[in-house]
């Protein structure tokens, strides 16, 4: 399957192993398309938007994706290196053993995206809308998330360490379940975490522990 310049909306089509390298692509949609095998890498995405797509060991590495949507997407051994995200939508994609760093994303909606088991050490994902995402076991040592919204995130064996989560929106359960040795925090972060483990802060001596 070939691109038709007078066609902005395809729908169920195969797209394996197509070559749109280095190409520029604007205002089109795709539903339920197959685009395993094929490569984007270098491309220019403006608008673009994908609902329930495929992309097996597709290359996206040095594109540019601008307002685009990822609605739903399966997303498995692909390589995303070099890519940048602004302004887009990411919503419920599933990623699988993806070459994801460096990347960059800016801007962009990852609500329900499943990023299990993911290398993203370092990466800046700070204000970053995160909300109900699936991070267990994920790799973000040293990762910006700076004002996310984690909200109802799944952060069950995630490493977080040395990474800067102050002003994020967090779960009780990401207090417990994520690993943060290192990870800086605000004063009101600190007292969720506390609560979360049980301790209790005091500003003195404590009458009730006094002999």
């Amino acid at each position: 399957m070939v691109l038709d310049e007078g066609v902005a909306e395809y729908r169920d089509e195969d797209f394996r192993d197509v070559d749109l390298r280095d190409r520029d692509l604007t205002d089109l949609r795709f539903v339920g398309c197959d685009f395993s095998d094929a490569t984007l890498a270098g491309s220019r995405l403006r608008r673009v938007v994908f609902e329930r797509c495929t992309f097996v060991g597709t290359e996206f590495y040095g594109s540019e994706l601008r307002g685009c949507t990822l609605l739903s997407c399966r997303v498995d051994r692909s390589a995303w290196h070099g890519a940048t995200i602004t302004d887009s939508r990411l919503v419920g994609t599933a990623f699988t053993d993806c070459r994801l760093i460096p990347l960059t994303v800016r801007d962009t909606d990852l609500t329900l995206v499943s990023l299990g088991g993911a290398r993203l050490a370092g990466t800046d994902l700070s204000g970053l809308r995160l909300r109900e995402a699936n991070l267990t076991g994920a790799d973000l040592r040293g990762c910006d998330l700076a004002g996310a919204d984690l909200t109802g995130a799944r952060l069950a064996g995630t490493e977080l360490a040395g990474a800067d989560l102050r002003g994020a929106r967090l779960d009780v359960d990401a207090w417990i379940g994520a690993r943060l040795r290192g990870a800086r925090i605000d004063v009101d972060q600190a007292l969720r975490f506390a609560a979360a483990h049980g301790l209790v802060l005091t500003d003195g001596d404590d009458p009730e522990g006094a002999a």
